[in-house]
């Protein structure tokens, strides 16, 4: 607002909520953040930067009375799970008054506000293709002259860009509905659309017949107030475009920040969204999807065990639970199968058994048995688990925790070492690989060298193969590259398919034997219909064919993506289509990084903000692999060019 021309604030007010209102009558949902003393341009909500998908790019004002509103609308974007990712040369851009998106690319203003040269960064920040033509004065954002309502129809004053600039916005408009002078000083391309609702500020005769022809509503609203300052209704608001639940604001707790996609269907290593876009899953569930999406073979033994028995609790046995036990024993090399559903509930389970072990078997006193695990370690969530992370946000508000744990640095034998000198330590539970920490790989040797240390001090060592395990790596075990066998395999995952939750600890009659009746247990783990998936998943397995894709396709990934000599990374680690690729900070963040191979039809996402971990169905083949490292040569390594006016 200005000074000069006094408002009403009163009916600034009322006018500001029936605006929103209007918004929310039409089907928009609103949010608000807070007014601030002294920043009472804030309103123009407009100018506070750019979205792009979950990416917030701010504004760069020009006029210095305004700089200070970013402050508040970074921290109100990252609060809602948005990342702030500011243009690099600090030049004046006015957010998205002056870049709005038609018809899949950025029409962008600059001259009085903001600056061309601006337009090829954010190109390169959002991955957006910019048409960026030079405003006329007294235009002063793009926003006040052109107003996109679908693909095909836009209102524009074609003076406002001049003849040239004109010339060539107008190639990109199929239908465009031209604004005459009266119309254009009433601020009638300052609307918000909403579906085929054109919430204006006002609507002459003429033009409400030509919208209404073409199958849009117009609805005025006063913005008068407002309109004293220079803005309309667009003006007042910013437009997020993402799902409400990507806010917050549905019914879905806010325990995840998922990228802003919806996935409706998939198979094999490929997945579509609910607009029909397709993509490369580079993730593949955290390695719950091995074997793909909707494998036949898995699906047809869900399918086929579906119609016979899906559930008896183990108040009772079912035909499908000792075959599963026995050829799962088998591959692990042990005696006894004790199946849960998730990988957590497996670790707790592990955790039960050392103990349990410790007090039974090794004779250490009743409430003092002590678990060693690892510096960056992720096993789950529960409240046990997280006792022992170094997670901030695991554990931050989750207190009291469980005791009993001590920590040492992962990869380091001597430290380990000097931890199992304690007589009351039952067990060493670890990572083969650390997958939540980016893919870490320990020292060559490490395991072994764990093996041998467990083996001489009488401690049970515990691998947590939940997602190394079941050929990620390419071996059917990541302990499998050293020769060692664990007393205790903990998995998970990929052991039911990608279909079904399904997880088991594995151990000899010596370990897993403590147990007795009702002292440990599940309603659901060991049922008929997870257990027949698992048994599927395990004859997949013993052809060794996906150990051998993993293998070969994984080292032919991490060589095509070194070999490209990426910008902004600084160390690609990999054990076969297991991966975690380090940035330098100079670029993109982990989360901005994602999003853009995103809208390049990868989907892939970060840990720590800084490692981006690829792991892909272990049936993908040549072409998706070309498919990654071509996404991320884009991403990372070609520049954008924005379309500037002379």
């Amino acid at each position: 607002m200005t000074a000069e021309i006094p408002v009403d604030r009163e009916r600034a007010q009322t006018q500001w909520h029936e605006l929103r209102r209007t918004l929310e009558r039409a089907g928009a949902h609103v949010e608000e953040i807070e007014p601030q003393e002294g920043w009472p341009d804030m309103v123009f909500a407009a100018n506070a930067g750019i979205v792009a998908g979950h990416t917030f790019v701010p504004a760069v004002m020009r006029n210095v009375e305004r700089v200070g509103e970013r402050t508040f609308f970074d921290h109100w974007m990252t609060e809602h799970g948005f990342n702030v990712d500011a243009l690099p040369g600090g030049l004046p851009q006015e957010g998205a008054g002056d870049a709005l998106p038609f018809a899949g690319r950025l029409v962008a203003g600059h001259q009085t506000r903001s600056s061309a040269e601006a337009y090829g960064e954010l190109a390169e920040a959002t991955g957006a293709d910019v048409l960026a033509v030079e405003l006329q004065n007294p235009w002063y954002h793009v926003d006040l002259a052109f107003c996109p309502l679908d693909d095909e129809h836009a209102i524009v004053y074609p003076p406002a860009f001049g003849e040239e600039g004109w010339a060539r916005l107008a190639e990109h408009i199929p239908h465009p509905i031209v604004l005459d002078p009266a119309e254009a000083e009433l601020f009638c391309a300052n609307s918000v659309v909403v579906g085929r609702t054109v919430v204006m500020p006002a609507c002459p005769p003429r033009l409400r017949a030509e919208l209404e022809a073409l199958g849009f509503e117009p609805v005025v609203v006063d913005v008068s107030e407002f309109l004293k300052a220079g803005g309309g209704p667009r003006c007042l608001t910013l437009a997020l475009d993402v799902p409400r639940e990507a806010l917050g604001v549905g019914p879905v707790a806010r325990n995840y920040s998922p990228l802003p996609v919806t996935i409706a269907s998939g198979e094999g290593a490929w997945v579509t969204d609910t607009d029909g876009n397709r993509y490369l899953d580079g993730l593949a569930g955290y390695s719950a999807l091995n074997f793909g999406h909707r494998h036949p073979v898995l699906v047809a033994a869900a399918q086929n065990q579906l119609d016979r028995l899906t559930l008896t609790s183990r108040a009772f046995g079912n035909a499908e639970l000792e075959p599963f036990a026995r050829e799962l024993a088998e591959l692990c090399g042990k005696d006894l199968v004790l199946p849960m559903n998730t990988g957590a509930e497996a670790v707790e389970t592990a955790i039960k058994t050392a103990r349990k072990w410790g007090y039974d078997r090794k004779g250490v006193a009743p409430g003092r048995a002590k678990i060693v695990v690892c510096d960056g370690n992720f096993h789950g969530r529960t409240t046990t688990i997280v006792s022992f992370s170094d997670d901030h946000g695991a554990r931050e508000g989750f207190g009291p925790f469980t005791p009993g744990f001590e920590s040492v640095p992962f990869g380091d034998a001597q430290a380990l070492a000097r931890a199992l000198e304690d007589p009351d330590v039952v067990a060493f539970l670890l990572e083969p690989i650390q997958g939540e920490a980016g893919v870490i790989i320990p020292p060559e040797g490490y395991l072994a060298g764990v093996r041998r240390l467990c083996s001489e001090r009488g401690v049970l060592m515990i691998a947590d193969e939940i997602q190394s395990g079941l050929a990620r790596t390419g071996r059917t075990f990541a302990c499998d590259h050293e020769g060692v066998v664990p007393d205790i395999y903990v998995l998970g995952k990929a052991l039911g398919g990608g279909i079904l939750p399904l997880s088991a600890v594995a151990a000899d009659e010596n370990v897993l034997g403590v147990f007795h009746p009702g002292e440990h247990g599940s309603t659901f783990g060991g049922n008929p219909l997870a257990c027949a998936v698992g048994r599927s998943v395990l004859g997949l397995l013993s052809t060794g064919e996906f150990q051998h894709r993993s293998s070969y396709y994984g080292e032919r990934l991490a060589r095509s993506l070194e070999g490209a000599r990426l910008p902004g990374v600084a160390a690609i680690r990999a054990r076969g289509l297991w991966l975690g690729i380090d940035l330098d900070g100079r670029g993109p963040t982990g989360r901005e990084l994602s999003e853009r191979l995103l809208r390049l039809g990868l989907l892939a996402k970060d840990t720590h903000g800084h490692t981006i971990r690829i792991a892909p169905p272990l049936v993908i083949g040549d072409a998706e692999v070309d498919f990654i490292v071509n996404r991320f040569v884009q991403a990372l390594g070609a520049r954008y060019s924005a379309q500037l006016a002379a």
